[in-house]
């Protein structure tokens, strides 16, 4: 059962920091769009660039996919080691 618990709460960890990543782009996207046409308040400029967001850019989604990686390897050996006794 606990095997199953921590490979279960690693694949939430890499979803969640999967799911945190693509919100990080949508909104890049769209605060660039909002650029581009002038709306967003002291942009005025009017250029449009490509929306680039790095991983490292924000804090959350390397500790969660990590932690979700080591938490689903865990399980799996966890699991692994339980099964053969």
């Amino acid at each position: 059962m606990k095997g199953k618990f921590y490979e279960i709460i690693g694949t939430i960890f890499v979803i969640f920091s999967g799911v945190l990543y693509t919100l990080e782009r949508c909104a890049n996207w769209v605060s660039n769009g909002l650029s581009a046409q002038g709306v967003a308040a002291f942009s005025g400029n009017g250029n449009y660039g490509e929306p680039w967001v790095d991983l490292e850019d924000n804090v959350f989604v390397i500790p969660f996919l990590v932690i979700g990686i080591v938490a689903f390897l865990y399980g799996l050996f966890r699991s692994f080691i339980n099964r053969g006794h």
